[in-house]
């Protein structure tokens, strides 16, 4: 186990961050907006009030709507007038000139939106009961649409069953979020209740057992832990480029391309969604969507990645740590930081010891691509974790613009990335364990791989450990899910170093959102998959059978 304020340290998170569904149930605000009965059936109604007991049970802090509201500075008001104004001026001049562009002209009824001189406060969500107008959506009365959530309470989908696959609960999630300007779908009928967020699950729960249960541990952690992408000044952007074909990167590169054609036979990296082509009621919603997923023309599920090859750190003796680092070393901390870099003490079977945390770089494709044609100058982006920064850097001739984003899961893949270096490291100081795994990161790298499903528990590969099934379902992109994807990887690793079995990866199981594997190479991991076609499926099929 390795303490919370030591994986923040390595992985540069700075802000409070709340793990335990208990804790983010009591830092949770939360209002209700004011419904019109005729929009909202009788169940939906119902629900409302079953979830606003609930709340209270927990301890959320619910506000009263008209002490939610703020008044907004004019300031304010101008600034976001002049967002509009500059956008459909360069939505002018592009179609001027015949361009493209991601731009959408937002005629003046929707400007007017701008000048409500009272709004939702920052950092409290609202839920919304039943549909609303489109000149009444509580997106626009937040002050912040990135910093409250909304979830919108709504009858159950007709076209949705207990048969319904994968791809219709994705088609008909993203369509409801960009309709009702939701970042939380909650449909209901008389007998049960569904969640749909953006990790594209839908967990289906019944209204009569363990409502209370499921509400904490299952919506109270979206709602506390949204998604949000990562941009551009999150990173340090390197100014020089990389070679995608010189000696240290071609493997890489080729392990994600080749993989493509393995991987389409799978089904598991279903084509994803233009922001275009959802049904929003205006272009200023859509410009809003835009902004709020950082300027992303489309969103896809899923990622590839291969963390490239790196020299292993030793491992120290704790007693010559408190000898050779006295004047930093504090044995009440499980980390100290000499000279700007980061040691690690980490408790395994044989005792105590201190890595120094190296610095990892992974190979991956930038968010929106087609995971499985890939344009390697075009699509593929390196990431890096040195030292709590987060690093980018494009290969040669590509250009940083609004197609060339960061995966959402970039702290996710970086933490994976992390553990793993720590956790060869400890192999290849070892006499007693395994070697390949440590040999396999430092010659050739390691594949790293996210899909939206799960393993069938009794057809997981030899010597791959899995773990995360007890953690709280959280969102894709935030820092509890990358906490938990460290901590996790070396808790499994000490776990199986108790049981003396060999490691060569781990499955990071997140509930309702899907799987991420550190696996030898992708081509190996796509073999396994075409070998063993009812290992994993898109969607929540086999992760009851954990249960």
């Amino acid at each position: 186990m390795i303490s919370q304020e030591a994986i923040q340290t390595i992985l540069g998170i700075k802000e409070k961050v709340h793990i335990e569904p208990s804790e983010m149930a009591d830092k949770l605000n939360i209002t209700f907006y004011p419904f019109d009965p005729e929009k909202a059936s009788a169940e939906v109604q119902v629900f409302q009030k079953k979830i606003e007991d609930t709340f209270t049970e927990l301890k959320v802090n619910i506000v009263p709507y008209e002490k939610s509201l703020e008044r907004v500075s004019i300031s304010w008001r101008i600034i976001r007038i002049n967002k509009i104004f500059l956008n459909n001026f360069l939505y002018s001049i592009a179609k001027l000139f015949r361009k493209e562009t991601l731009y959408n002209f937002i005629p003046w009824s929707s400007i007017r939106n701008t000048l409500q001189n009272k709004r939702i406060k920052r950092g409290i969500s609202v839920v919304v009961t039943g549909e609303c107008d489109a000149d009444n959506l509580p997106m626009l009365k937040t002050s912040s649409f990135r910093e409250s959530s909304i979830i919108t309470i709504l009858d159950f989908p007709k076209n949705i069953n207990a048969n319904s696959s994968f791809q219709d609960h994705f088609d008909t999630a993203l369509s409801l979020f960009a309709y009702n300007m939701t970042n939380i779908v909650i449909a209901v009928n008389k007998e049960k209740w569904m969640v749909y967020n953006f990790n594209a699950s839908h967990p289906i729960y019944p209204l009569d057992k363990n409502f209370k249960e499921n509400v904490l541990h299952a919506l109270i952690p979206k709602i506390v832990a949204p998604i949000r992408p990562h941009r551009f000044k999150d990173f340090k952007i390197s100014k020089e480029t990389f070679d995608l074909y010189d000696s240290f990167h071609k493997d890489a590169v080729e392990d994600i391309v080749a993989s493509g054609s393995l991987l389409e036979k799978t089904g598991l990296y279903p084509k994803g969604k233009k922001i275009d082509d959802l049904p929003f009621q205006s272009n200023f919603f859509k410009w809003i969507g835009k902004i709020h997923l950082d300027n992303r023309n489309g969103m896809s599920y899923g990622f590839l990645a291969h963390q490239l090859p790196l020299k292993l750190s030793p491992v120290f003796d704790l007693q010559k740590v408190k000898e050779d680092f006295k004047d930093v070393y504090n044995p009440e901390k499980d980390y100290f930081i000499k000279d700007g870099e980061i040691y690690l003490v980490i408790k395994i079977s044989s005792g105590e010891v201190c890595i120094k945390v190296p610095p990892v770089w992974v190979l991956t494709q930038r968010s929106g691509s087609d995971k499985l044609n890939i344009k390697p100058k075009k699509d593929l982006i390196k990431l890096g974790l040195i030292n709590g920064e987060m690093y980018l850097q494009k290969p040669e001739g590509s250009i940083l613009d609004n197609d060339f984003k960061p995966s959402f899961d970039t702290k996710v893949i970086l933490a994976h990335a992390i553990g793993n270096a720590l956790v060869a490291s400890i192999i290849k100081n070892s006499s007693e364990l395994n070697p390949l795994f440590a040999k396999k990161l430092e010659t050739e790298g390691l594949a790293l791989c996210h899909w939206h499903g799960y393993f069938h528990p009794e057809k997981i590969p030899e010597n791959i450990h899995y773990y995360g099934l007890e953690n709280p379902h959280v969102s894709c992109s935030t820092s509890q899910s990358a906490i938990y994807a460290l901590q996790g990887k070396i808790t499994s690793f000490t776990k199986s170093l108790e049981k003396n079995k060999d490691f060569y990866g781990d499955i990071h199981v997140e509930p309702h959102h899907g799987s991420n594997i550190t696996f030898f190479s992708i081509k190996e991991l796509a073999k396994f998959f075409n070998d063993n076609p009812l290992a994993t499926t898109l969607g929540n099929k086999y992760l009851e059978l954990y249960k």
